[in-house]
């Protein structure tokens, strides 16, 4: 079984079933027809919007002041009721949708026709299936392909999406017989024409999309001034014999025979946090260029010749890491990815089917399916995010619906931060760039909230965002502050930035990060107030998305004292100490108060059954298996050890809070157990994490949000959220490998379930390298690399080793147990 690869052997019957393939910015969702073909293109700056800024705000500084004075008396006369009904006077508006681009279809024989606004969901999306069909995607080369035989003659496909070419690139054989591909858009066509062997189409993106969460019965607005992104679309057909046209409604490209279609998209979006002020004329002639560009280095150097500088992009990223699983004697070889031997990629039908188990599953029956998904992960993250390009959302950069769910954003009280764990520990450190931008942004355009809102001189950012950097609390008044207030997210945002150089030292970046990191902590420094007992909190605070019970049979989400926000700060300024010491950095006013604020942040407690507490005075929860666990967050993604009785009370957590989760949550559970060293949590969570999706019942104890995978391994909420399949990949690595104290852990929570296998390439902190190897679940030997000269500390179990590293000197150690 190939475990850089999924195969398939019938076309795709819908969207979750489809192949993705990215380059960073440009998406595409292959189904793998025969005779007709259906691919969803996407395009990372492709959103709604941009907002209509007000002059002046309606959440005046004297109302956003009322309603937080409010909300504190409301708390300190023990009115949390009144507290949370007291912060919706704070919400105003909300982040805009992330768009899908267009549809392409591609047929033998045939053409279809543009349909006017393509349908965007339809009740059943259809691609041919013909006799001896085999569809599939290689990770390593991130080519799709597809093989078909019919009555009517074979019918062969490759399509890769190029980072160096940025482009779209189709090869299609069908024995001679004609090809045709027609786009048409779920978005506005605003103009198209054809050229030669060419044709383009402008599309504009809704002025305003409203969240589902409004129930708005029209929530796809077209201003009568359109300022929203505009998008060209180029397209062009290599072949001998080639005619196009154009309909008001898209545009179709006719090919007398095999054909390679050459696809670019440009658009007059600028940068995160800025109006599209780009020209649509220059979008067009950028996106021509490109396809002319393609089209003569295929017919200088041959089609091979752009593929071939395609993966070797791609690999540069992909290679780094590696995870294999099982006995050597069933293990997967890696192969060299080629698509054109589909032999040695197995079906991943057969493979989801082999580890279910009735209602549930057992990952331990084919372990090659855990290091696919790892790998599938990476591959997901290096598609989606790349330097230059915008940072992957809640799907990444594939979509389908003008109205995603939860508009596709950046959700950043847990989804945006899972969807780059994986970069640092996994080597795909470049991914996390777009994130780093995303999080300048905010501080840009969060500077004005937070002195209109909070009175500080920092920066704030809430719940969620988009490629316009909103950062207001969400919502039109009636919304539940359980989600819509929380000010956190800025501050959770920047430990990417720490994360970033505690895994390698970079003074260039540090000197980038600093004004950013400075403002975040400015803000919690003037958002911290003092309690009687002279330690410092929070109020009003919310810990996402959980609420708790208020005597009269209430509830509300608003209280004093979250641990998540208290965790948080005390990360952040923490980090600040550290960075400052580590790279030089200066702030000597703002240092102080950090160095004074820190031993005074409240520290956690416990409640009378002994869980953490997620409110400093708060007992009982409202859903006490509620899929958020924002209190853990110092267990995970935390920088630092909990002590031996926050480590024990966040088990007892845990355990009171369930397994049962949605993709995203069971991951996070993953990781969290990993860093409390308990393998078999770990493997109890991996089951639940390889089931299949399907829709469930709400019931007691969980049950409305079941995690799972969707066909094509998409992690299911339900719906699909890309951040489950990150996080996959960051708890598998956490189970391998974690350096957080300082010290080198190896195997700190191996699941039982995997108890033979290697990985190449996991990262640690102060830029170490690791490869493991170990059997019958016991490290045999380990092999460090460091990026500068260093002396570390590595542990597994009672062993101790205390190592010097120099770079370009590999360390190999071999464990005692490797001998018994």
């Amino acid at each position: 079984m190939h475990v850089h690869g999924l195969s398939f052997s019938t076309a795709a019957a819908e969207w979750v079933d489809a192949l993705p393939l990215g380059n960073g910015r440009l998406g595409a969702m292959v189904y793998g027809g025969a005779e007709e073909e259906l691919i969803w293109l996407s395009e990372g700056t492709v959103w709604s919007g941009p907002p209509r800024r007000p002059s002046e705000h309606p959440v005046t500084a004297q109302l956003a002041r009322a309603a937080i004075r409010s909300a504190r008396a409301a708390l300190t006369s023990g009115d949390p009721v009144g507290a949370e009904e007291a912060l919706q006077a704070l919400q105003y508006s909300y982040p805009q949708a992330f768009q899908p681009l267009a549809r392409l279809r591609r047929a033998v024989a045939s053409a279809h026709e543009p349909a006017p606004r393509a349908e965007v969901v339809p009740k059943r999306d259809h691609a041919t299936t013909a006799a001896s069909h085999r569809r599939g995607l290689d990770l390593r080369s991130a080519i799709s392909w597809t093989s078909a035989a019919s009555p009517a003659g074979p019918v062969a496909q490759r399509a890769f999406t190029s980072a160096p070419a940025d482009a779209l690139v189709l090869e299609v054989s069908a024995g001679g017989r004609p090809i045709s591909f027609t786009l048409d858009s779920p978005l506005r066509t605003e103009r198209s024409g054809t050229e030669g062997t060419g044709a383009w189409a402008i599309l504009r993106a809704p002025d305003d999309v409203i969240p589902a969460v409004q129930r708005d019965p029209d929530p796809i607005r077209w201003a009568e001034e359109p300022r929203g992104v505009q998008a060209a679309v180029a397209l062009h057909a290599l072949s001998g014999e080639v005619r196009t046209r154009t309909t008001p409604d898209g545009v179709v490209l006719e090919v007398a025979g095999d054909a390679t279609l050459i696809l670019a998209v440009r658009t007059t979006f600028t940068r995160l946090g800025q109006e599209p002020t780009g020209d649509v004329d220059e979008a067009l002639a950028a996106a021509r260029a490109a396809c002319s560009e393609v089209a003569e280095q295929c017919a200088v150097r041959g089609v091979a010749a752009v593929r071939g500088a395609h993966e070797q992009a791609h690999r540069e990223l992909y290679d780094r890491t590696e995870l294999q699983l099982g006995a050597p004697a069933d293990r997967a070889t890696a192969g060299a990815g080629e698509p054109a031997d589909t032999s040695t990629i197995g079906d991943t039908d057969a493979l989801l089917a082999a580890v279910q188990d009735g209602e549930g599953a057992h990952a331990g029956a084919a372990p090659e399916l855990t290091a696919l998904l790892f790998h599938l992960g990476r591959y997901l993250l290096i598609c989606s995010s790349r330097p230059g390009g915008t940072p992957a959302n809640l799907q990444g950069v594939w979509n389908q619906r003008m109205q995603p769910p939860w508009s596709s954003t950046f959700t950043m009280n847990i989804n945006t931060e899972m969807n780059y764990w994986l970069a640092e520990t996994t080597g795909l450190a470049e991914c996390a760039e777009p994130l780093f931008d995303l999080v300048e942004a905010l501080a840009e355009r969060g500077r004005e909230p937070a002195e209109r809102i909070y009175g500080s001189s920092g920066w704030v950012a809430h719940h969620a965002s988009d490629i316009w950097a909103f950062t207001d609390p969400m919502g039109d008044g009636t919304h539940d502050p359980a989600w819509a207030f929380w000010p956190f997210a800025g501050v959770w945002l920047t430990s990417h930035l720490t994360d970033r150089l505690a895994f390698s030292h970079d003074d260039a970046a540090a000197q980038r990060f600093w004004p950013t990191l400075r403002g975040a902590a400015r803000f919690v420094l003037d958002w911290l107030e003092p309690r009687p007992d002279g330690t410092l909190g929070t109020s009003p605070s919310t810990s996402p998305e959980n609420r708790f019970v208020v005597e009269g049979g209430r509830s509300s989400s608003v209280a004093s004292d979250s641990t998540m926000d208290l965790e948080l700060a005390r990360q952040l300024l923490r980090s600040m100490l550290r960075l400052a010491e580590q790279y030089g950095l200066q702030d000597e006013a703002l240092l102080d108060e950090v160095a004074r604020a820190l031993p005074r942040i409240a520290p956690i407690g416990t409640d009378s059954t002994g869980l953490l507490r997620e409110w400093a005075q708060v007992e009982r929860m409202v859903d006490p298996h509620h899929r958020h666990i924002a209190h853990l967050v110092g267990i995970h993604p935390a920088d630092q050890a909990p002590t031996p009785e926050v480590a024990a009370a966040a088990s007892r957590s845990l355990d009171a809070r369930g397994d049962e989760g949605t993709g995203w949550s069971l991951a996070w559970k993953m990781a969290m157990r990993a860093r409390l060293r308990e393998p078999e949590a770990v493997g109890r969570l991996l089951d639940l994490f390889v089931r299949r999706a399907v829709e469930v019942t709400p019931k007691p104890g969980g049950g409305r949000w079941r995690g799972g995978l969707y066909r094509n391994l998409f992690s299911a909420h339900p719906p699909f959220q890309i951040d489950g399949n990150f996080g996959f990949v960051a708890a598998i690595a956490e189970t391998l490998l974690q350096s957080h104290t300082g010290t080198l852990d190896l195997l700190p929570a191996l699941p039982p379930d995997l108890p033979d296998g290697t990985v190449r390439g996991l990262r640690a902190r102060t830029g170490i390298t690791v490869d493991l190897h170990w059997s019958a679940g016991t490290l045999r030997n380990a092999t460090l690399r460091s990026d500068h000269p260093q002396t570390v500390t590595a542990r597994y179990r009672t062993s101790t080793w205390q190592l010097d590293l120099h770079p370009d000197e590999p360390v190999h150690l071999t464990t005692e147990e490797s001998h018994s």
